[in-house]
């Protein structure tokens, strides 16, 4: 009696190691691949974290001490100017909100290049040749004489800007790193200084800063960078508190703020603006987060107005520009186009309560180690599972827990942990855990066959109780007519 042939045998070993090893080195290189670029969110998570930030995290509470003063389209139809306004118009502007003694006036707005002085040079040749002629001394020309005298005064915008400011005390003025030209650096004494923070550290970089012009810039009291880092989406979501330029770190706007309001805090306001290399993951505010007031009623109002007493006196004022087209077109998680006067705002108060999220140092390291012991656990609890459902199973849960795990980092210490590694490393131990027991029961049905193959199958009886005619077998009954043995 022969065997059946035994059919080839499965190059798929009945456990797949390196498979199974390769879909946690998947897991494993994805988490530390976050970790080197700067942490979570990383590849593919962006959408996670925005609808995390937006959706589940709870938003700033509204602040009682900031307020917005905002060039909206009313003030523009208001002023019968069109951006940007006039030197004159500011100093106006300045002078009105002087009067209920603020506590700090940040600008959003640059003010780098003089304005057009044509006019006032024509206007004070004029002048000057009205006293080489003599005709001041007489009445009619001495009272030209200072009626001219008064209008260049009152048109010189940059000089009554200049005079607002020092009017103030208390204004902190915007500056732009530049990345593409070298531009300059303040000298000494000038408001804009560096910060004691470790600029090789710093996030973002560039070559010189724009400021503000010379009597402006000593008129203020401080001045920090404008720039925001822009994700490769048009998304922010990290706030420079830094910028590093000729190996120093410059404040940005918020910074700056918060180191003259509160100059005790200095040492903690440098410690959570060093975070994350000084651009820190930001929690977002409510839409109505900010009180908001027109310019158009700071000027038309007087300085007797009770609602802009109570709006405006002993507030940290922000001052820029929200009308439609005017302001940045750059997003935050979650929301429309957002002015940058709005994000200095609440990046500063991130900064003063200490709100913000952290990706990096102790975060990317625990969330490397959190992703290894998921897939670690998974391939654990894989061996004491006896079905393929019992698996997916055990997957579905350690995936649950490291979901919850996340959130909890993320909404309690504020550490932004990466979510995806550890799912795509379960999901390809997983898969690779279905071929291989699909593998397993093919193989052991085979065997099963081969088995019940080797064993002849009895012949089926026929209705009377004997056993049926097949090929290769007589007959067992004789033909008619023939006699019986």
């Amino acid at each position: 009696m022969t065997l059946p042939a035994r059919g080839p045998r499965s190059s798929l070993p009945s456990s797949p190691a390196l498979p199974r090893g390769l879909g946690v080195g998947v897991g494993l290189l994805l988490a530390v691949g976050t970790a080197l670029t700067g942490g979570a969110p990383g590849p593919g998570e962006r959408a996670l974290y925005d609808f995390a930030v937006s959706r589940l995290l709870p938003p700033l509470p509204p602040t009682a001490d900031l307020v917005l003063v905002e060039v909206d389209d009313r003030a523009l139809a208001a002023l019968g100017e069109r951006w940007p306004l006039s030197r004159a118009t500011w100093a106006k502007a300045f002078q009105a909100l002087a009067a209920y003694r603020p506590n700090a006036v940040v600008v959003d707005v640059l003010f780098d290049a003089p304005e057009s002085r044509d006019a006032l040079d024509l206007g004070e040749d004029v002048l000057e040749r009205l006293r080489t002629s003599g005709l001041t001394r007489t009445p009619e020309g001495a009272s030209l004489a200072s009626d001219l005298e008064a209008r260049l005064y009152a048109r010189d915008g940059d000089a009554r800007l200049t005079e607002a400011f020092s009017g103030l005390g208390t204004v902190i003025l915007g500056s732009m790193a530049l990345t593409e030209d070298a531009g300059g650096l303040p000298a000494r004494g000038d408001p804009l200084t560096p910060v004691p923070l470790d600029a090789d550290r710093l996030r973002l970089g560039a070559r010189g800063l724009s400021t503000n012009l010379a009597p402006l810039r000593l008129a203020a009291w401080s001045s920090g960078t404008l720039n925001v880092l822009l994700d490769s989406d048009g998304v922010i979501r990290r706030y420079p508190y830094a910028v590093r330029v000729d190996g120093r770190g410059w404040p940005s706007l918020a910074l700056a703020t918060a180191l003259r309001l509160w100059p005790e805090r200095s040492e903690s306001l440098l410690r959570v603006a060093s975070t994350d290399d000084g651009a820190p993951l930001m929690r977002l505010p409510a839409p109505d987060w900010l009180p908001r007031v027109s310019l158009a009623d700071v000027l038309a109002a007087g300085p007797s107005s009770v609602g802009l007493d109570l709006a405006l006196r002993g507030k940290t004022v922000f001052v820029g520009v929200t009308a439609t087209g005017l302001h940045g077109q750059s997003t935050l998680p979650g929301q429309l186009a957002v002015p940058g006067v709005e994000i200095h705002a609440f990046a500063m108060d991130n900064l003063r309560t200490g709100r913000v999220l952290r990706s990096t140092g102790p975060a990317e390291l625990l969330g490397t180690v959190e992703t290894a012991l998921v897939l670690g656990l998974l391939l654990w609890r894989r061996r004491r599972a006896r079905s393929l459902g019992a698996v997916v199973g055990q997957a579905a849960l350690l995936l649950a827990a490291h979901a919850a795990f996340v959130g909890w980092l993320l909404a309690d210490p504020g550490w932004v942990v990466p979510l995806l590694p550890a799912v795509v490393g379960a999901v390809l131990v997983t898969l690779t855990e279905a071929v291989a027991r699909t593998a397993d029961l093919q193989r052991q049905s085979g065997a099963l066959k081969r088995l019940f193959g080797r064993f002849p199958r009895n012949a089926p009886a026929s209705p009377d109780g004997e056993p049926e005619a097949g090929p290769g077998r007589e007959a067992s009954r004789t033909a008619p007519g023939e006699p019986q043995p």
